[in-house]
């Protein structure tokens, strides 16, 4: 816990005390897709997909969605499955930093949140339940790119799960 902390206090600063530049690594225009896996969300190992697009130097729009499934056996007594969807529309704020391969950002998301189980008892009728509602959250995160059009990202907040890590690719 004390690494996160650590992580997060580092990121933070660095986004405080960063200085403008004409070369940005995020610019108007610009198409990302991200394909990331969660760390710290309970259920497997949730899979999340987002695109952004940038309306101008420093704000993007787009889309998340995340899916995360678990199942458990008991002996021959049956399976507990659960399964987590999650489906947003979302806002970054990009800072502006003196670098072509670092972009810090922030923001919200509002979307709907589906989380169901299952259980399929050997000797019982099987029996399932759902619930879902909408939800808003916030996120911190950062790119950097390996490449003009290719790099890794990773996002603290709430999603499938509490850190996001992945790759994300620019399409334009």
């Amino acid at each position: 816990m004390t690494k996160i902390k650590s992580t997060v206090f580092i990121t933070l600063a660095y986004i405080l005390y960063a200085t403008s530049s004409p070369a940005q690594s995020f610019q108007k225009g610009d198409k990302i897709f991200n394909l990331g896996i969660g760390i710290g969300g309970g259920l497997g190992i949730p899979i999340g997909l987002s695109y952004e697009q940038a309306i101008s130097d420093r704000v993007s729009v787009g889309a998340y969605t995340a899916f995360s499934t678990k199942k458990e056996s008991f002996g021959g007594y049956g399976n507990w499955k659960y399964t987590h969807i999650l489906a947003a529309a979302r806002g970054s704020y990009h800072l502006k930093v003196n670098s072509t391969k670092f972009d810090p950002y922030g923001g919200i998301m509002l979307g709907y949140n589906v989380a169901s189980v299952k259980w399929d008892g050997a000797d019982d009728a099987p029996f399932s339940t759902s619930a879902g509602g909408f939800l808003w959250a916030g996120h911190i995160g950062s790119r950097y790119w390996f490449s003009e059009k290719f790099g890794a990202f990773a996002e603290i907040g709430y999603g499938a799960a509490v850190l996001n890590i992945g790759v994300t690719f620019k399409l334009n």
